[in-house]
């Protein structure tokens, strides 16, 4: 008897309630050319999250043996990827007025923060009296503090950190779907934590 296969293309990572009964289709994408048994192996129950905020992860193995103990004649092929990291968190969000303030909080930080670190950066390399010995190269006069050539210094620096971060700005629908520094930083701090705790749970477990 021919068996009837069936592809799951899993996901890498899957963000659970509390107390969740996760599906083969939470996780992963079934492929069959049988709906009644894509439908089926979609709705199998791979496990139930814990009743609090932690982190789990699915082995493709115990997918394998969930399907084939449904349907032993069926051909069981996994693609994607091996372990599935499960982030359990509950739906709780923060009141309106508890989000703003941290976003404002977050935003004062930010700019103050880089502000000094600019200061200190043009401290160190003694930037003033070499814009300075610009000024007086262009124009003839020693002046301590050109102001007609300091303003617009500070706004283009301004503008070339935005340009620099921001992918919003000009006209090419290309680079607006390129992910910025910012958000490339963040996908790799997201993926090293990840891999980091999948590690950490495996080692708790041997």
């Amino acid at each position: 008897m021919k068996k009837e296969k069936v592809f799951i293309l899993l996901e890498e990572k899957f963000s659970s309630d509390l107390d969740y009964n996760i599906l083969i289709e939470d996780v992963g994408t079934v492929y069959c050319k049988d709906d009644k048994i894509q439908e089926k192996v979609e709705n199998l129950k791979l496990m139930r999250t814990k009743k609090e905020e932690d982190w789990d992860y699915i082995e493709k193995t115990q997918i394998i043996n969930k399907v084939l103990s449904y349907g032993p004649q069926l051909d069981v092929d996994i693609l994607g990827a091996d372990d599935i990291i499960i982030e359990i968190k509950s739906n709780e969000t923060d009141s309106g007025i508890l989000h703003y303030m941290k976003v404002i909080f977050i935003c004062l930080v930010l700019f103050f923060g880089a502000g000094i670190a600019i200061i200190n950066f043009y401290e160190d390399v003694d930037m003033i009296p070499s814009l300075n010995k610009i000024y007086y190269s262009l124009t003839g006069v020693n002046k301590k503090k050109p102001l007609t050539f300091l303003i617009p210094y500070t706004i283009g620096l301004g503008l070339g950190v935005i340009m620099f971060f921001s992918r919003s700005i000009g006209s090419n629908k290309k680079n607006k779907k390129e992910p910025g520094p910012m958000e490339l930083e963040m996908y790799m701090y997201d993926s090293d934590v990840e891999d980091y705790v999948l590690q950490d749970i495996k080692k708790e477990e041997e």
